[in-house]
Formats: structure tokens, sequence, C-alpha cells
């Protein structure tokens, strides 16, 4: 297990889908900052880091869930997991080695983007003026959480489909269409004018959206006590891994 562990670490940190993601961090704060830069510039105003801190999460559904899903089909179309499989490694060590690189692609891209974030907001703004130093860490660490909860589905999609290239179509809609829900979501629950008109049901599965789906956790800052995002992203993870052994068990590799 350890040694097909490390076989995968090694073979994500040397992808060039894990550079080029990585490079998407990097570049699309960078644009971030620029358009922020210039439009505070024409309004002539100074720029809070609180502006140009977040791009990360906003856009981290798509740059984990892509990284994560060409990554783990890359396995299947050089024939890695059937040579695993062929050469005595265990469906179910091979299934969770890929999980846990998913993983470990998530909590990269978000640390690097942390760092990214940290770097432009110390030296390019006046620094946070509304949010503390436990808040921004808070933000932080649930954005991680959220991500390596994502990164995790999207794996599985990808092991469940045994590589076949739907996996691409399946896993980016859904980011896309959480991204979207998300957003009407915490429109209707937290209008910029008046007060929330939900009701009964509509109420409540908007209310557990909101509160225990980690894609709505990249939306909007921290608004729950971190049990509940520890709930909402062990609950997918654990999701993805047994339904996802379960399928992949049972699927015949070609």
């Amino acid at each position: 297990m350890f040694r097909n562990l490390y076989a995968d670490t090694r073979s994500i940190l040397s992808s060039r889908i894990f550079g080029l993601a990585m490079l998407a961090v990097f570049a699309g704060q960078t644009f971030d900052f620029v358009i922020t830069k210039v439009i505070y510039l024409v309004i002539d105003a100074s720029i809070s880091a609180e502006s140009i801190a977040y791009f990360y999460p906003s856009a981290a559904g798509f740059i984990v869930t892509a990284a994560t899903l060409f990554i783990t089909d890359r396995e299947f179309s050089n024939g890695c997991i059937r040579n695993k499989i062929i050469s005595g490694v265990k469906r179910s060590d091979a299934f969770l080695s890929a999980v846990c690189g998913g993983m470990l692609q998530a909590v990269m891209y978000t640390l690097f983007a942390c760092v990214v974030s940290i770097f432009f907001s110390s030296f390019f703004t006046l620094g946070f003026m509304a949010e503390s130093i436990s808040e921004i860490a808070d933000r932080w660490l649930v954005t991680t959480m959220a991500c390596v909860a994502i990164g995790v589905f999207s794996t599985s999609i990808v092991m469940m489909l045994g590589g076949n290239k739907i996996s691409y179509v399946v896993g980016l809609f859904l980011a896309f269409a959480m991204k979207v829900w998300d957003n009407r979501i915490l429109g209707k629950l937290y209008p910029e004018k008046g007060h929330c008109t939900l009701t009964g049901m509509n109420l409540a599965v908007c209310r557990f959206i909101d509160r225990y789906v980690p894609y709505s956790y990249l939306v909007a800052r921290p608004h729950y006590d971190m049990g509940s995002y520890i709930i909402g992203c062990s609950a997918m993870v654990i999701f993805s891994v047994v339904i996802g052994l379960v399928v992949f068990n049972k699927r015949e590799l070609k």
C-alpha cells in the first residue's frame, strides 16, 4: 500500500497537469489583482486585502476537479491501473492510493494559493481591514477541507467510471452546476435587501446544502460552527470512498 502510494505521489508531483494547475492558481490570482487594481485606480481608492485575498476559493471547485480528473484518468489511459492489478496490487489499495492522491493535490493547490494570497495581500494592499487573523485562518482551513472533499469525490468518479471520458463531463458539470446553484441559494438565504422569504421544505433544503455540502463552502466566508464544516466534508469523503470502493471492486477494467 505505502509503496503504491509513494509511486502515485511521485507520479502526481511530476505530472504536467499538476504544474499547470499550480500555474493556473498563480495566474488567476495575478489577473484578479491586476483587474482589481485597475478598478481601484479608476475610482481613486486604496485596495484592502479582502478585495483580492480570496480569488482561489471562487475558482477552487473547477481547479481541483479538473486537475484530479485529468491526473486520475491518465492512470487509466496509460494502463497504470491495470498493470497494478495484474502485478498483485489489491483493487482497494489502488483505489485508496488514488483517493489519497486527490487529497494531496487539493491540499497542495490550496496551500500554494494561500501563500500567493498572503504575498499579494502583504505587499500590494493596505492589509486586512475587516477580518481578524483567526477569521482568515478559519476561512483558509474551511477552504482546504472543502477542496479535499471535492478532490476525493472527483477522483472517485474517475475510478468508478473506469477511466471513461464521461467522467470529465460528470465532474466538471457538477462543479459548474454546484457553483451556480450555491450562489442562488446564498442569494435566497441572505438577500442583500429585505429578509429571507424561503419557508418549509425549500428553506430546510437550502440550509442543509449551505451548511453541509462542501461545494457551498467556497462561495462565502464561513458562517457556521467548525463542527458543521467537518461533518459536511467528512460525510462527502466517506460517501465517495465507500461507494467508490464498492463500484471499483466490481468493475471490469479494460
